[in-house]
């Protein structure tokens, strides 16, 4: 699950001259982190536990590498997840369930969606990671959600894949074929003249030729749907870690691919005589042996799979096939197109089951354990494929073992699908982002349905305008709430505009600030803001997690200071759920709070601290500030109190004294009389000269 770091490690080569000073000769070598999921199962398709870093070899280009990186996950064990950081995309499974629109009849999808839906609210954990897609060999891949936990959304997709609509940006059967019929003339008889006889001959030939036409039609329609799962593969490989797609479908005759089937004896009897009369122009050799170009298509598909290390699992949706039937006797009635598709990838085939269930769990099952091993390795030619391989030592006889088959050096670039994807995983695996440095404020208030959450999103002037291509700077703002089951339960998404003829001393000198307001129900929740300006792809992110109170909860807003006037460039968002009046006031004047609590070494300083359901004489409070190192500095003295509706206003002076340079933390604890609950907010100062 661990993914290909989008990182490089700048390593410099200094000589030393005879005096010990450093010449002016540097070299400077891109090196990578290469993280390699690797599962491991008995003969019985249960996951082999207990395996070390000893027991691994992995081979890149079939050379021996150190492996730098050991890590296992075992998501059937409380314990080993709470040891995966939440942050490490290997403590996460991503599952694409992409469902066929093309090979599959609507029963079968009916069953797939039934399937679908069991599997999000029964088997995927917290920690997993789900999206949904379809494939149409008419309409193209359509990427419906991105990898999210939010199961609403997902539920949502598989109802009406055909009609779902996002609108979040982010977006966190059988074939018609042409059949000769031969006509059987009533009281015929055995006797036939040449007349006949040519006839018939001429009936053959038609249905020789219809017959092929239909096969090149249907190869055409598999050939379409192997490009078509390629570029989901090139797409997918913006996303970290292992993916595995889920392909719920009734399958293509494998016969299309990689010939004849050898119980088409009737056909074989025909070839045969075709070839003894020399008549070879009616044997399709296409039928008989394969096509070329389909197995090629095929060899490329598993190749792209492998380096986007993505493994198609194959689910077939027909459930139980029969091979023999009261109205059409003896048929081939058989799932190899599927095993096609996932063998190549090293993917398992799920068959022969009515129940759905059962597969998905058996799926899981397999992904239990993951073992992810990491090595590093230099990046001299972007684009160029390796091909891994990994050996593992001590394992039961029968085990097989499933790995990431290489990766790419350097990625390929992205489009429009692969950015969405990109920019969602920042989100969802909390990915750290700095080339735009933004700081968030979110202060939670209750409210009689959902509470009202402001949030204030800071972001650097100088790294928005750096490498401007144009006058005109465009930032987009993606804000999210998560709650604990990971649904998202409101969101803001905003393209800003800064004209740098006009502001941009005012942008490079200060910054760009949001306000904009979230509305939540009381509970826990990680809100997350993205920033990303579209013509360099530059972000910056951060994660706040707060608790939403109820209606009449006592609750303490963190600490709010103010900057000086005209230092931001403001930009009001939108206000959703109850509108009232500006929260941020101090005897009827408004303020816009800080982000970061920036202050001065020894310059004095006022903050609020706002208490809402509790009046100044029913608490005691404590505010104190720390340095890093954990010691106590001073105190901040309480000034004014201001008593509203439901609100007290608590106006504290800090002097500035005693408090020297870097970062020290500003805590505030409430307490509420005749209660032994305390409430606490906390807030990092940056003081400097």
């Amino acid at each position: 699950m661990h993914r290909f770091s989008r990182f490089a490690l700048a390593l410099s080569a200094v000589a030393m001259t005879a005096f010990g000073q450093p010449s002016k000769l540097s070299e400077t070598v891109n090196v990578h982190l290469v993280e390699v999921p690797v599962t491991v199962v008995d003969r019985e398709g249960n996951p082999v536990r207990g395996l070390q870093k000893e027991n691994f070899e992995i081979f890149d280009q079939g050379k021996k590498r150190d492996v730098t990186v050991f890590d296992r996950v075992d998501f059937a064990s409380a314990d080993s997840l709470q040891k995966t950081s939440p942050l490490n995309p290997a403590a996460r499974r991503s599952f694409l369930l992409l469902l066929d629109m093309s090979f599959s009849s609507p029963n079968g999808r009916a069953k797939a969606q039934e399937a679908a839906r069991e599997f999000i609210a029964k088997t995927l954990t917290r920690r997993d990671l789900a999206a949904v897609a379809t494939i149409d060999i008419e309409h193209g891949f359509r990427l419906l959600t991105s990898f999210t936990t939010d199961r609403n959304a997902l539920v949502q997709a598989i109802a009406n894949p055909n009609a779902f609509v996002s609108g979040d940006p982010l977006q966190l059967g059988a074939l018609d074929v042409f059949t000769a019929v031969l006509p059987e003339t009533p009281g015929a008889t055995q006797a036939r003249n040449a007349r006949d006889d040519d006839a018939l001959e001429n009936v053959k030939d038609i249905a020789r030729l219809e017959k092929r036409l239909s096969d090149s039609y249907n190869r055409t329609r598999v050939e379409r749907q192997m490009n078509l799962l390629s570029a989901m593969a090139r797409t997918l490989q913006a996303v970290p870690g292992r993916k595995q797609v889920v392909f719920m479908s009734e399958g293509f005759d494998a016969s299309l691919v990689q010939g004849r089937d050898a119980r088409a004896v009737d056909e074989a009897k025909d070839e045969m005589e075709q070839s003894t009369s020399g008549e070879y122009w009616k044997v399709d050799f296409d039928a008989r042996f394969g096509s070329t170009t389909t197995m090629t298509l095929l060899d490329r598909m598993a190749r792209f799979f492998r380096g986007s290390d993505v493994v198609l699992h194959a689910i077939d949706i027909q459930g139980l096939r029969v091979q023999n039937d009261l109205q059409s006797g003896a048929k081939i009635n058989s799932n190899e197109g599927l095993y096609l598709l996932a063998h190549s990838t090293g993917g398992s085939l799920f068959q022969n089951a009515n129940n759905l269930s059962h597969d998905f769990d058996q799926l899981m099952r397999q992904q239990e354990v993951v073992y992810v091993l990491g090595f590093r390795a230099s990046s001299d030619t972007p684009g160029k494929f390796h091909e891994l391989k990994v050996k593992v030592k001590g394992l039961p006889a029968g085990s097989t073992v499933s790995h990431r088959g290489g990766y790419y050096e350097g990625g390929t670039g992205e489009g429009a699908m692969e950015r969405t994807l990109t920019n969602a995983e920042v989100i969802m695996n909390d990915i750290p982002e700095d080339d735009v440095h933004i700081a968030a404020l979110v202060a939670p208030m209750p409210g009689k349905s959902n509470g009202q959450v402001p949030v204030i999103v800071e972001m650097n002037g100088d790294d928005l305008a750096r490498g401007a291509k144009s006058q005109v700077v465009k930032v987009d703002l993606y804000i999210y709430a998560f709650d604990e089951e990971g649904i998202v339960r409101d969101r803001v998404f905003q393209r800003l505009t800064v004209d740098l003829s006009k502001a941009g001393e005012q942008l490079r000198n200060g910054g760009l600030k949001y306000y904009g307001t979230l509305s939540l129900p009381a509970g826990k929740y990680a809100v997350k803001s993205l920033v990303r300006l579209p013509e360099s792809e530059r972000k910056g992110f951060a994660r706040t997690d707060v608790s939403v109170p109820g209606v009449y909860d006592v609750a303490v807003l963190p600490p709010l200071f103010t900057d000086r006037p005209g230092r931001w460039l403001m930009v009001k968002g939108a206000v959703h759920g109850e509108s009232g009046p500006f929260p941020f006031q101090i005897n009827g004047e408004p303020f816009m709070p800080s982000a970061v609590a920036r202050l001065r070494n020894g310059e004095p300083q006022q903050f609020a601290v706002f208490v809402y359901n509790a009046t100044a004489d029913e608490m005691t409070w404590e505010a104190t500030l720390t340095d890093p190192a954990g010691t106590r500095v001073t105190t901040p003295k309480l000034v004014r109190e201001l008593q509203g509706d439901f609100v007290t206003k608590l106006v504290f002076q800090y002097d500035g004294a005693g408090v020297g340079p870097g970062n020290t933390t500003l805590d505030i604890v409430i307490h509420k009389k005749g209660s032994a609950d305390a409430r606490r907010a906390s807030v990092p100062l940056l003081v400097s000269n």
